[in-house]
């Protein structure tokens, strides 16, 4: 038997640490706390193993006076009567002083930006603290900002947009930012203070959803019991129809995901067996309250534990190498939960290696294709054939939209269109569908020549591209009757077109030079901003804002494409060119529209650190314009 250590003091002096005064058969402190029960058993040698309490170590009326001496009295005190009532013991909460990493390591940090232990291990630029630490509020030069390799730090404020991104291609908003920089000093400290938290990690703060959402959250793990997952989804299901029908009439509308008919009947069925469904289409019911949740005035929290409960659920599925046609619906409404919710730059990035994943599990289940393999003995009724292409459709329609925002190429190549192409004609069953299905082709070309960074687009493609997307506006105002599926997509042409004009409408003599461009280039703006005024102006409690967040970037594109065209005094602002469907404001109506979206943007600037930096930046450049105009 091995040797055991005689243990003297009694168990509950052993387990507080505290010091005992051996006295039998209840020491003074035990007598204090009225717990004779932790008492040295002689009969078991003195070999007790301290027990689990949750009471306090400390006696409830601690003595005082000369009859204790060192926490050892000279003789045993009077017994105290118990108190009246169940104890209350209250635990101090206390900051975290430590960086979130060495806190969740548990092990010592040495408290400094970045930390020792991180910065030794290579995550110095991941380090950072859950309060307001040090004179910049506990900042540190984000990950996507360059490294100095001399060690001067005075250009970091604008780091982000002029130096680290150099992948990105023509559609994002850092080549209108070079092109103001030709114009104006970016060291200057209008600017300069404008863009100070552009370098900065509190791109993070104020996330509804977790950057790596839906990977390895740590709030999804109190969901990966099934029954923490239906006593949530009952304790709002007196809430549930109200959330359904917010997100179809807001979200499902313009990114289609749900066949609405089986999804009713599905529902139905599982409030009559909760444990009848499988988990790939409770993490799709979960993503749909989730979202309808979040569509509240509110917005509450509760959003956010339902988001987290479908992220438990998708991740116990095999949905990397075996995906289902729910798991990929699943995957499409978390890419849009992404833009909705947390309408950063960050966000932005995060969800097109999302889609990339996306991408890559649709091929693997063969969404793309319209029939199944030769001898594979499977068969695709009418029905699931719609689904599939709708779906489809739906998440090319995401990948295009997000790599024009973020100016990434397109994960999907025009070449693997093949399938999209030979579907036929869908008829008039869906209207957004159809447009869906006739332009995504021609903006998928565009935008990957365009973002490729290969041969630069000549100005006759540029013409012939005009004249189909044109074509295809004018078919989606005709064909959309949904107020929100005709904004959309003529916010998603109509930046497209931005993008396509871009290199000439921009030239110092795009006027006279590239006439069509140049004109097209500031209608498009302005068309873009005007959408902007009617997805934030209406009702509050309609929340059309949420509709207009998944182009929030495209609508800053806007902004800073309107602010060149009238950045010089002499840049001619009214007339227009031969072939556009509206005349071109002047100089003050165009200052007026800026203006008015402005003041809409700086009411969401308190939301994130994204959307202050934008209204500051977009603040301190409309204050640079001049008023008027030589030539009007």
């Amino acid at each position: 038997m091995p040797h055991m250590r005689e243990v003297k003091t009694c168990d509950r002096c052993r387990h507080f640490k505290r010091r005992c005064d051996l006295i039998k058969p209840s020491c003074s402190r035990c007598l204090l706390a009225d717990d004779s029960r932790n008492s040295l058993d002689p009969s078991n040698g003195g070999l007790i193993s301290p027990t689990t309490s949750i009471e306090s170590p400390e006696p409830l009326n601690p003595p005082s006076g000369p009859g204790e001496t060192g926490g050892i009295f000279d003789s045993p005190p009077e017994p105290v009567a118990p108190p009246s009532g169940p104890r209350v013991i209250r635990k101090r909460k206390r900051n975290c002083l430590s960086c979130l990493r060495c806190h969740r390591l548990k092990v010592k940090c040495d408290k400094e930006l970045p930390c020792g232990r991180c910065k030794s291990s290579g995550n110095g630029r991941e380090c950072y603290y859950t309060y307001n630490k040090g004179p910049n509020g506990g900042k540190f030069p984000c990950p996507t900002a360059p490294i100095s390799s001399t060690g001067d730090d005075s250009k970091s404020a604008i780091a982000t947009w002029q130096v680290s991104h150099k992948v990105r291609g023509s559609s994002h908003w850092r080549d209108l930012m070079a092109k103001i920089g030709a114009h104006i000093s970016l060291e200057s400290s209008p600017l300069a203070s404008a863009l100070e938290d552009v370098a900065t990690n509190a791109c993070l703060a104020n996330f509804t959803l977790p950057g790596n959402f839906p990977f390895g959250t740590p709030g999804a793990t109190k969901y990966f019991a099934k029954d923490a997952v239906t006593r949530l989804i009952e304790s709002e299901r007196a809430n549930c129809s109200a959330y359904i029908t917010r997100y179809v009439y807001l979200l499902d509308s313009v990114s289609p995901v749900l066949d609405l008919e089986n999804f009713h009947k599905e529902v139905e069925q599982y409030w009559n067996d909760p444990n009848g469904v499988s988990l790939c289409w409770l993490s799709q019911f979960l993503m749909v309250l989730g979202l309808g949740c979040f569509a509240s005035v509110e917005e509450p929290h509760q959003a956010t534990e339902l988001m987290m409960a479908a992220e438990a659920c998708l991740m116990q599925t095999p949905f990397m190498f075996r995906p289902t046609l729910l798991s990929l619906k699943t995957l499409t409404i978390m890419v849009v939960a992404k833009q909705v919710c947390n309408a950063t730059c960050w966000s932005v990035d995060s969800c097109w290696s999302l889609l990339g994943l996306l991408v890559r599990t649709a091929f693997i289940y063969g969404l793309p294709q319209e029939q199944p393999l030769p001898g594979s003995g499977e068969t695709i009724d009418a029905k699931e054939r719609c689904a599939r292409r709708k779906l489809w459709l739906t998440i090319l329609y995401l990948d295009i939209k997000v790599s024009m925002s973020t100016g990434m190429p397109p994960l999907t190549r025009p070449d693997e269109l093949g399938s999209l192409r030979a579907m036929g004609e869908w008829g008039e069953p869906d209207s957004f569908q159809m447009v869906l299905y006739r332009s995504l082709p021609t903006v998928l070309t565009i935008l990957g020549q365009l973002n490729s960074k290969q041969d630069p687009i000549s100005y006759p493609d540029v013409l012939r591209y005009n004249t189909q997307i044109r074509e295809l506006m004018a078919h989606a105002n005709s064909v959309c009757n949904d107020q929100l599926q005709r904004i959309t997509v003529d916010v998603f042409l109509r930046r497209s077109l931005m993008v396509l004009y871009r290199p000439f409408a921009l030239h110092a003599d795009g006027p006279t030079l590239f006439p069509e461009a140049y004109w097209g280039s500031l209608e498009c703006s302005l068309a873009l901003l005007v959408h902007y005024r009617e997805l934030w102006g209406c009702d509050p409690t309609q929340r059309l804002d949420l509709v207009g967040r998944a182009f929030v970037l495209d609508f800053f594109s806007a902004a800073l494409t309107a602010c060149l065209h009238v950045l010089s005094k002499e840049a001619p602002l009214a007339g227009g060119a031969a072939g556009l469907s509206c005349e071109v404001p002047p100089r003050k109506i165009i200052l007026e529209t800026l203006r008015s979206c402005i003041d809409i943007w700086g009411g969401e600037r308190d939301k994130s650190v994204c959307w202050r930096t934008g209204y500051n930046l977009l603040l301190v450049i409309l204050d640079l314009l001049p008023e008027t105009s030589v030539v009007e």
